[in-house]
C-alpha cells in the first residue's frame, strides 16, 4: 500500500519508481565520533578513504555537519550511483572488515542511512563532475500524506523560472527512496557564506512579477501557501549547514 501511495503522490510531476533503471541514487549516512575522539575518528575515516575510495567508481564524500539538531556529527555521501549498485553487498568485503577494525572504536553512533533519487526537473545547474563547493545548505523537507504534489509544484516552477531567467545558483532535489516515508531533501552547494548563493543575470529581475507573469496572476503567494501547507507542521523542515571535508574524501584529480 505505501508504494502504491508514493506512486500516486509523485506520478503527477514525474514517472520515478525505486527501480528505474535511468535513475541517479545517492546513499547518506551520518556519524558520530566518541567523545573525546573526533580527531581519531577524522585520520581513521581519512586512512580507509584513502585506501579503499580511491577511484571514481568508489568515491565517497564527507561533510562535517556544523549547524542544526547533528551539529557535530559527519555526513558520509556516495553518488550518484544506479540501482545495480545496491544489489553488491559489502558486509563481507575488505572494506566492511577494515572499517570494523580501524574506524569503529571511535564511534559512538550511526544513523540517518538512507537512500535518495535527485529529481532533474525540480534541480538546477546540478553537475556531477564538478569538484564539491566548501558548504551546502542541506534542507530536510517531511511532507504531509497525501499533500505533497502542491510542494512539488512550487518547486517544479522555482526550477523552471530560475533556469529560464540564467539563475547561477545550484540546486539538487532528492526523493527519499529508503530509509523514512514522504521525505525530501534540498541540497544547495556554495563557496562563501558572505555571498549570495545565486544571482539573476538581469540585476532588476523581480522574482515576483516574474513567478507570475510566467505561471499566472498571483501565482507565487498561492503557489506558496499550498507548498507550506503540505510540509508537516512539527519537525517538517530542518536546515543544516555541511562543510566539506577534503581530507575525509575522496581526491580524484
Amino acid at each position: 500500500m505505501k508504494k502504491i501511495f508514493l506512486f500516486l503522490l509523485f506520478t503527477p510531476l514525474f514517472i520515478f519508481t525505486q527501480n528505474n533503471p535511468n535513475a541517479e541514487y545517492w546513499q547518506i549516512n551520518r556519524w558520530e565520533a566518541k567523545d573525546g575522539m573526533a580527531k581519531k575518528f577524522e585520520l581513521a575515516v581519512a586512512e580507509k578513504t584513502k585506501k579503499f575510495n580511491n577511484t571514481k567508481e568508489t568515491a565517497i564524500l564527507t561533510f562535517r555537519i556544523v549547524t542544526g539538531p547533528d551539529s557535530g556529527k559527519y555526513m558520509r555521501v556516495v553518488g550518484p550511483k544506479s540501482g545495480d549498485f545496491f544489489n553488491e553487498g559489502v558486509s563481507n568485503s575488505q572494506e566492511y572488515a577494515y572499517w570494523l577494525k580501524n574506524v569503529m572504536p571511535y564511534v559512538k553512533n550511526q544513523s540517518g542511512n538512507k537512500r535518495t533519487a535527485r529529481i532533474s526537473a525540480l534541480s538546477y545547474n546540478w553537475d556531477n563532475s564538478e569538484a564539491p563547493k566548501k558548504y551546502i545548505k542541506f534542507t530536510t523537507i517531511r511532507l504531509n500524506p497525501g499533500e505533497g504534489k502542491d510542494w512539488l509544484n512550487r518547486m517544479r516552477n522555482d526550477a523552471k523560472l530560475k533556469i529560464s531567467k540564467g539563475f547561477s545558483g545550484i540546486r539538487g532535489v532528492f526523493w527519499l527512496v529508503s530509509g523514512g516515508q514522504f521525505e525530501m531533501h534540498v541540497v544547495e552547494p556554495y563557496d562563501s557564506h558572505g555571498m549570495a548563493m545565486g544571482t539573476y543575470s538581469d540585476e532588476d529581475f523581480d522574482y515576483m512579477d516574474e513567478y507570475n507573469e510566467m505561471f499566472g496572476w498571483r501565482s507565487l503567494p498561492w503557489d506558496s501557501m499550498k507548498a507550506d501547507m503540505a510540509i508537516r507542521d512539527y519537525g517538517g523542515e530542518i536546515i543544516e549547514t555541511l562543510e566539506f571535508i577534503p581530507e575525509m574524501s575522496t581526491s580524484i584529480e
